[in-house]
């Protein structure tokens, strides 16, 4: 709601500076609760420039917004590519306190291009075309609170919602999984190989769909047939060989890095898609605070399922996970094409 109302002028330097401060505070962390609050506060400092990076996209673009949000996104995935190399080295010969004095160093020079780089496209919502008065700023709250009423009364946002939420959760959980999955089916040696497969995969995964989503298919088609892609992944790939043979891991890393990859620009794009013009922020924040869940529990649950069952007992989750993310996606696209079945719609 920020965002949208002044843009990302002051909310961008605000949370990266912040977000800095809680790695220069890890570096001198030496408690449980130290480390707790360093990173509760990074996390918290983190959906500033997350919220604007999506945000600010979607303002500039429109015909190739899809493409746009997925070559934004590539950053992420060179990110797990960079930072695991990095951290690595730094681990490798530094001890714990310059090691971490180094990383912040490292984020203040990405956050610092990003507040130099980055510009809002904001286009006058009805409060910012009023005069600077009380009733103006009335007008504002009002505005405001229609927005959000109208965004928890929609069908449409929950299912989007859950979606994502869905999606996320796989995204989460496989991409965490990988070490301790490794380790448990007897390739841990190989973990940081795997780790970087999964990030050239996750490249491919947040360009080629948007790209496809733009041009010929819409966001809500494109993340569908993603759906389906990782589904059969899972229980093709996966299930049958991603226990007994290394080379069967790698390539169910690389897929997987595909399929889960392009769920984070094509959810951005969807939620873009069903929003009204100016309240963007509103939805996107409000969506990722209850996808955020999904980040809190996808480590958890992956320890759990890989303590208590079989290895195939993650695979099955995931499954079950991504075939509820189909049926929401499904029905957010019956309810968005006015309860009909149209089947080569580009929505």
């Amino acid at each position: 709601m920020l965002f949208d109302r002044y843009g990302s002028a002051w909310l961008l330097p605000i949370t990266s500076t912040t977000y800095v401060g809680a790695f220069v505070g890890l570096a001198f962390s030496s408690t449980y609760g130290q480390f707790m609050g360093c990173l509760s506060v990074a996390g918290i400092a983190a959906a500033g420039p997350t919220t604007v990076a999506f945000s600010v996209v979607s303002q500039w673009f429109d015909v190739r917004e899809g493409l746009a949000v997925g070559c934004v996104t590539v950053g992420a995935a060179a990110g797990g590519i960079f930072f695991s190399l990095v951290l690595q080295a730094l681990f490798d010969h530094l001890a714990w306190q310059p090691a971490i004095l180094a990383l912040s160093g490292i984020i203040l020079t990405f956050m610092t291009l990003a507040n130099l780089l980055v510009e809002t496209n904001r286009a006058p919502s009805p409060p910012q075309r009023a005069s600077a008065d009380a009733t103006a700023a009335a007008a504002y709250q009002d505005w405001n609170l229609d927005v959000v009423t109208a965004m928890l009364r929609s069908a449409k946002f929950w299912l989007v919602c859950y979606a994502i939420f869905a999606y996320e959760v796989v995204l989460f959980i496989q991409w965490g999984s990988i070490p301790s999955y490794a380790v448990v089916v007897g390739f841990g040696a190989n973990k940081s190989y795997l780790m970087v497969s999964y990030n050239i995969g996750a490249i491919f995964g947040r360009t080629v769909p948007p790209w496809l989503s733009d041009r010929k298919l819409g966001p809500l088609n494109a993340i569908i047939l993603m759906n389906m892609f990782t589904l059969l992944v899972v229980l093709v790939v996966w299930l049958p060989f991603g226990d007994s043979s290394i080379a069967g891991l790698f390539v169910v890393t690389v897929l997987m890095g595909i399929g889960t990859g392009s769920f984070v620009p094509l959810g951005v794009a969807c939620v873009s898609a069903l929003c009204e013009p100016g309240t963007l922020g509103t939805w996107l924040g409000s969506t990722y605070t209850i996808v955020g869940f999904a980040t809190l529990i996808g480590n958890p649950t992956t320890e759990a399922i890989l303590a208590r069952s079989p290895t195939y007992g993650l695979v099955v989750f995931l499954a079950a996970m991504l075939l509820s993310g189909l049926f929401s996606a499904v029905a957010l696209r019956w309810l968005s094409l006015k309860r009909r079945w149209i089947f080569r719609q580009k929505i």
